[in-house]
């Protein structure tokens, strides 16, 4: 009966990859036969001898994945609900290990050859080789703080099937040596130098041998700051039946004992929920941004939702009641400046539209939406397939299509992915529905000043390759495996192939192509870039090469991070002499060139801040020493011509006002003398001292009195 189950369980197997063998197999006295499985992890370098290779996370849940695969009947959790509870321990505060420990067995090198000349032989039990798997990890990549850690060997991430293990001890790198770790008991570990770090797990077996493993962990900083305050944050309006909720980390200015001047910062699509306060605080400090705010006089608040890839609607109600926590803790005069990145920009502008249509007060000043999708975002078609196809082998792609798959995804993404493929591009149903609920929201909120970043260029300046060029290509063959993975760009218009793939195994081969028409070339439009065909390159690959011929793709199209009332994705933003007329935004920042998505750069993080500082009348008023800016910000920034530079003044004063470089060089001076009290409005045409075109780039405007100077950034392009 088992024979004749596991020869059923076989030639039911077609699917990607899976052997075709009609042969008579006898039950693996393990419960798993490897030759089931694609072999792609290399699980023969991972067999618990001390030279073997350190396993990162992506490594250790391949083999976890392979060998769940090729388990007659597997008992093993299904990994994508293993790794949500990895995500919940790492936010817990603890650096989660895994260990597994198997026997398994594989065919034996006659028996293959019998098989690939005759699926049908049998093949005997001593034919059947038996093998040993022994790998470990640290299920979160790094840190930053290595000077003071929690790792924590967690029973429910060590898995096996060997009995009478015993306790393991492991070396942390940490010069201390092997200690005892008992399961699910804390083991603090405090680094001195930062680096990569070579873990070891070392377990003694029933009959005196040792297994020993290692693993990859890389400390990116000692001591990171924390924020004063976190504050755990439930949604008071419920989205299809469910409350959502987050954690919102406080971080305030110095000298602030308590919320008075916040900046919200909403996350973007934390793709497995792993970003936490250091990661968001790494992302956010880019230029320094967060401090510079923070010497401003302003508090960070930054919301971490506890499912980033959920429901927009539903995160964008846990933003509401945060914004209501926020304002109920700050002065009555004081409003708020929020943030939203990618992702994050969408929940802002739907939480703060629908406040305003259910008459929810708020007292958000300005709303920045930071690289943020309002047309929809693209990931390659064909790469969505690509991970579709190749999903039943590889553990990685099996997680970014579960990923693809979550509501925020499928109501972002221009183009979705279907079950059968379709013959052009189109979103999945969720998108529309998440339009029409925007749209009945008002679409954009009216009370804040809204303004947008883009990444991408304004000038028309693609990706470096035409609609329809390969950006993927993966080809191996050899007696026993072939494999071919290749993915093109969507094309414009006509008719192109956008993916081509192709698995064989002995004898048993899968092959999918999918081609589409009518598509916009959104693969190689200017926009917010992402290097996911430089990632997969970079992946290493068990058989052949990944090779992207292209390092990115367009991934937030420059006219939907400004939501331009155009379908034209080459659009000539810069040349377009009423560009505002044409975007909801009350003003809008571009780059010439394409960055990548979310990059702060200096000239961006200049044009944020003086929008953040827009309209505020009490910022820094009670730092010590400090008083109320005289110097309102620059505008418009960035600027093409002429910019207009405003002082206010309390008194009748002398003042000089002038334009520095930024080497520090005046280029021209503006004012010089006796002012009255009040408003002044100067004007600044561009043109150094004399009287030639100062040109592009970061300039300085400096205002100096008897007793103070203040100076303001801006950017001039040409």
């Amino acid at each position: 009966m088992q024979r004749r189950l596991l020869t059923w369980l076989f030639v039911l197997a077609l699917g990607v990859g899976a052997p075709a063998w009609g042969a008579q197999i006898p039950e693996p006295s393990s419960g798993i036969l490897y030759d089931r499985v694609v072999p792609f992890s290399r699980i023969e370098h991972f067999s618990g001898q001390p030279a073997g290779p350190a396993a990162r996370p992506a490594t250790w849940w391949q083999i976890y994945d392979e060998l769940r695969r090729a388990s007659t009947a597997p008992t093993q959790p299904d990994p994508l609900l293993l790794r949500a509870r990895a995500g919940e321990r790492v936010r817990s505060g603890v650096v989660p290990l895994a260990l597994l420990d198997y026997r398994y067995q594989r065919l034996g090198p006659g028996a293959q050859e019998r098989l690939r000349a005759n699926p049908s032989a049998p093949v005997a039990a001593q034919e059947l080789e038996e093998a040993r798997a022994f790998s470990f990890t640290a299920l979160q990549e790094g840190t930053w703080r290595g000077g003071d850690l929690t790792f924590v060997l967690d029973p429910s991430f060590v898995f096996g099937n060997v009995p009478g293990r015993r306790a393991h001890e492991v070396d942390f790198d940490d010069g201390l040596g092997f200690r005892m770790v008992r399961g699910d008991q804390p083991a603090r570990v405090r680094y001195h130098t930062t680096g990569e770090k070579s873990l070891r797990v070392r377990a003694e077996q029933v009959d005196g041998s040792i297994l020993e493993a290692r693993a990859a962990f890389t400390v990116r900083a000692l001591v990171a700051p924390s924020p004063h305050d976190t504050l755990h944050v439930t949604a008071s309006i419920a989205f299809q039946g469910q409350f959502g909720s987050g954690d919102a980390y406080i971080y305030l200015a110095p000298g602030h004992a308590a919320l008075l001047n916040p900046v919200v910062v909403v996350e973007g699509f934390d793709i497995d929920n792993s970003y936490n306060w250091d990661e968001l605080y790494e992302l956010l400090n880019q230029q320094n941004l967060i401090e510079d705010l923070r010497s401003a006089g302003y508090d960070i608040v930054v919301l971490n939702f506890t499912e980033a890839t959920d429901y927009l609607q539903k995160n964008a109600f846990v933003l509401a009641a945060l914004e209501q926590q926020v304002e109920a803790a700050i002065p009555a005069e004081n409003t708020v400046a929020m943030v939203g990145a990618s992702m994050g920009g969408l929940v802002a502008r739907y939480a703060l539209a629908y406040m305003e249509s259910q008459a929810i007060g708020h007292r958000v000043r300005t709303f920045v939406s930071f690289d943020v999708p309002h047309a929809g975002a693209n990931i390659p078609l064909g790469i969505q397939y690509w991970m579709k196809f190749f999903s039943g082998l590889s553990a990685d792609a099996a997680f970014l299509l579960s990923r693809l798959d979550q509501p925020g995804a499928r109501q972002m993404l221009a183009y979705h992915y279907t079950t059968p493929p379709g013959a052009t591009g189109q979103a999945d149903p969720l998108r529309a529905t998440f339009l029409a609920d925007l749209t009945a929201a008002g679409g954009f909120p009216t009370l804040p000043r809204t303004v947008a970043i883009a990444n991408g260029s304004g000038a028309g300046a693609g990706q470096g390759f035409a609609p329809g060029d390969q950006i993927i290509r993966w080809e191996y063959s050899s007696p026993l495996v072939a494999l071919r993975g290749n993915v093109w760009a969507v094309p414009n218009v006509t008719s192109h192939a956008i993916f081509d793939g192709l698995t064989r195994i002995f004898i048993s081969q899968t092959t999918q192509t999918v081609t589409v028409s009518n598509t916009q070339p959104f693969d190689n439009a200017p926009g917010g870039s992402r290097a996911t065909m430089t990632q997969m390159d970079t992946t290493a690959a068990p058989y052949g090469d990944i090779i992207a011929l292209h390092p990115s793709h367009c991934f937030i199209p420059t006219i939907s991070a400004l939501a331009l009332d155009t379908s034209n994705l080459f659009y000539d933003v810069a040349g377009d002499p009423s560009l505002l007329a044409h975007t909801p935004f009350d003003a809008v920042y571009f780059p010439t060139a394409n960055q990548e998505h979310v990059t702060i750069t200096p000239q961006n993080a200049t044009w944020l801040r003086s929008e953040i500082e827009a309209g505020v009348t009490a910022v820094g008023s009670s730092l010590p020493g400090q008083t109320l800016r005289l110097l309102m910000p620059v505008t418009p920034n960035p600027a093409r011509e002429h910019v207009r530079v405003r002082f206010r003044l309390p008194e009748a004063m002398d003042v000089n006002l002038s334009v520095y470089g930024i080497d520090g060089r005046e280029v021209a001076q503006l004012v010089s003398g006796p002012r009255a009290l009040g408003d002044h409005d100067v004007e600044w045409n561009g043109r150094d001292r004399s009287g030639r075109d100062a040109g592009a780039g970061v300039f300085f405007v400096r205002l100096a009195t008897a007793d103070r100077t203040e100076s303001r950034r801006f950017v001039r392009f040409d």
